[in-house]
């Protein structure tokens, strides 16, 4: 699945996927905190965030992965691993903490291929290493929108 099929899963008017070029700061307020629910892609607390100080038509925030949507384009972002943390603690039940977070310009352009080039596609399997998977956080983009991930 492409990056604009899984878009379209949630805004089905987009057009377009594009890259971001430069990193944004997002504010998130404890209203944000507040009108937000956990494990949803588009109504997170960072979500809600971007779309009141983007003013945007909508937002789809995954685990490392975020897409801000404007009209007909949505442009691609990458969680630091700072952002996915408190995004991933929200989700399991814990307070999301108001404050700064950032949303950075992918490392690799859509289309390039990535480091993963494993059996399955992973880096763990690059490395003999056992593959984690991190339950109670959203759904993965690909794997659907269900809300018991």
């Amino acid at each position: 699945m492409n990056s604009l099929e899984i878009v379209r899963k949630f805004c089905p008017k987009v057009q377009e996927v594009r890259d971001a070029t430069r990193d944004i700061t997002i504010e998130v307020t404890p209203k944000d905190v507040s009108a937000s629910r956990k494990r949803e892609h588009v109504e997170c607390a960072i979500a809600t965030a971007c779309r009141r100080a983007q003013d945007l038509d909508g937002v789809i925030i995954a685990r490392t992965t975020a897409y801000l949507v404007k009209g007909v384009v949505a442009t691609r972002y990458h969680m630091p691993v700072s952002t996915r943390t408190e995004a991933a603690v929200f989700d399991r039940g814990g307070g999301f903490t108001p404050g700064e977070y950032r949303l950075v310009k992918p490392f690799h352009q859509m289309g390039e291929p990535s480091r993963r080039n494993g059996k399955n596609g992973s880096l763990a399997s690059q490395h003999g290493t056992p593959k984690h998977f991190t339950h109670g956080i959203r759904a993965s983009l690909q794997g659907g929108t269900r809300k018991d991930a």
